[in-house]
């Protein structure tokens, strides 16, 4: 979708089938190639998600490589200095959270 679309939001919480239609903030789409890093929360089937949305996203950005960082575990942080290395690298950065 372009920044000019015209969308439609639908609320579950509201009464009505739609919210009136709205035109959302420009975004800046990348147009130099870059890394995108997907990071593995530990989550059953994170992986695999992360991996189908980053295919989903090659199709419409100019990435160069998909970088897949994975946690120790899903109840621990990214360490500090992987965070901040994979911010160095990447352009954009993926994870899930919850359940």
């Amino acid at each position: 979708m372009s920044s000019c679309e015209i969308s439609i939001v639908l609320r579950p919480d509201y009464e009505d089938d739609q919210v009136e239609d709205f035109v959302p903030a420009p975004r800046a789409v990348p147009t130099e190639p870059f890394t995108l890093s997907i990071i593995d929360n530990g989550k059953p089937k994170a992986k695999q998600l992360l991996g189908e949305l980053a295919s989903l996203l090659e199709d419409r950005f100019p990435i160069t490589n998909v970088e897949l960082v994975s946690k120790p575990s899903a109840g621990k942080p990214l360490e500090a200095d992987v965070a901040q290395s994979v911010a160095v690298r990447s352009r954009m950065v993926i994870t899930g959270l919850g359940d």
